[in-house]
């Protein structure tokens, strides 16, 4: 680590972004709001922007209106965080995967797209809202927009830093250290999705053993 990042100066940043997106339930909003809170830094948060301005949520806008309307809208907020210097910006993993909003988004700033595995991220999003992960229809809409949001991190370009072993107070280290520096410092950062893991072959056994051919033996 490069030091303390809660004792960072507005001034020792550098004249861009950090932009922090990732799927639902990763916590990006909550690692965004600490950095900003603590370095005194203005927070630009696409999907509470949208809400305060539309008076409805997400899930609403889509119901009511449809995708198109919805992208229009996430456009709308990254033009807006685009002009934005020494700030941070939180965008949902949806609206990063408009090359539009990626394109902008990324000659203003450092973006860096959250992850961690699936079954962290669930225990994130019941333990953030436990009374609504209670309720079966909106339960559905997360894990909706949850599996919609996963495909950002199918793409190779984007820099990602996997959070499921890291606290936010280390996320937010780790970030500062990075937006200090323009560069990924941790091993925590890969590019794409994370390796597949490919179980390994079982030998036969039983019936299929003995009629398995074998290999004809050498001298």
């Amino acid at each position: 680590m490069a030091g303390d990042w809660q004792s960072v100066s507005h001034l020792d940043l550098p004249y861009k972004n950090l932009v922090i997106s990732g799927f639902l339930g990763v916590g990006k909003s909550t690692v965004g709001r600490r950095i900003a809170r603590v370095l005194e830094l203005d927070l630009l948060d696409v999907d509470e922007e949208i809400e305060l301005q539309e008076l409805m949520s997400i899930a609403k806008i889509r119901e009511l209106y449809g995708d198109s309307r919805l992208k229009a809208l996430e456009h709308e907020q990254c033009r807006t965080a685009a002009l934005m210097r020494r700030a941070v910006i939180v965008v949902p993993g949806a609206a990063l995967l408009d090359e539009r909003n990626a394109s902008i988004l990324s000659q203003s700033g450092l973006i860096v797209v959250l992850t961690c595995e699936l079954g962290e991220a669930l225990r994130r999003m019941h333990q953030g809202s436990e009374q609504h992960y209670r309720d079966k229809t909106i339960r559905r809409r997360m894990l909706s927009r949850l599996r919609r949001e996963y495909a950002v991190v199918e793409d190779p370009g984007l820099l990602q830093l996997d959070t499921t072993h890291l606290s936010t107070e280390e996320e937010a280290q780790i970030l500062v250290d990075s937006w200090l520096t323009g560069e990924p410092l941790n091993e925590h950062f890969r590019y794409g999705p994370p390796p597949r893991i490919t179980p390994p072959k079982k030998p036969p056994i039983g019936l299929s053993a003995r009629m398995t051919p074998q290999p004809p033996e050498t001298a």
